[in-house]
């Protein structure tokens, strides 16, 4: 199983504080981080090169609700705004890509403002979706890791999208 090891916003702005996070990650079936985990510069897209199977890309990005900045991969926020994260994982490859995990993380200073659900709107039909939260339940409040566990093949040209949104701390 192929899983992806990390998906956080390259960099985001609230409150004057600039934070700086993690660049995406992949992880091959034995669990070793392939040399994609550099730094990216203003840019919250990778892809796992591989031309061995199908060609996975993601694009993550941020849109601040309360104040209606669109989307971006960064956004400027205040306490008790409510951010929207977007990954959207494509398969520009042309073989089969199966039973992926995407991990992301709630940044700091935050905490889920709803549950964190499987839109089967925004996925493909071949593809069944389960979220795990290993640092609690699955709830209004939730901090730590979200896991989206994606079941079935995602074939070449195919995409979809993992949404959740986080409030910021007060």
């Amino acid at each position: 199983m192929r899983r992806i090891v990390r998906v956080i916003a390259a960099l985001f702005l609230f409150s004057n504080i600039l934070l700086s996070f993690l660049p995406f990650a992949y992880s091959a079936e034995d669990g070793s981080v392939t040399g994609m985990a550099s730094v990216l510069d203003d840019n919250d897209n990778i892809s796992n090169p591989s031309s061995v199977s199908g060609h996975l890309t993601l694009t993550k990005t941020v849109q601040n609700i309360t104040q209606n900045i669109p989307a971006s991969i960064s956004t400027v926020a205040d306490p008790g705004d409510i951010l929207e994260y977007r990954i959207q994982f494509t398969n520009t490859g042309v073989s089969d890509i199966r039973d992926m995990i995407l991990h992301d993380s709630t940044p700091e200073f935050t905490s889920t403002q709803q549950a964190v659900t499987c839109d089967a709107l925004l996925l493909p039909s071949s593809l069944s979706c389960k979220i795990a939260t290993p640092h609690g339940n699955n709830r209004v409040g939730y901090k730590g890791d979200i896991l989206w566990s994606l079941e079935g093949a995602l074939s070449g040209g195919e995409s979809g999208l993992v949404v959740y949104r986080v409030k910021i701390n007060n």
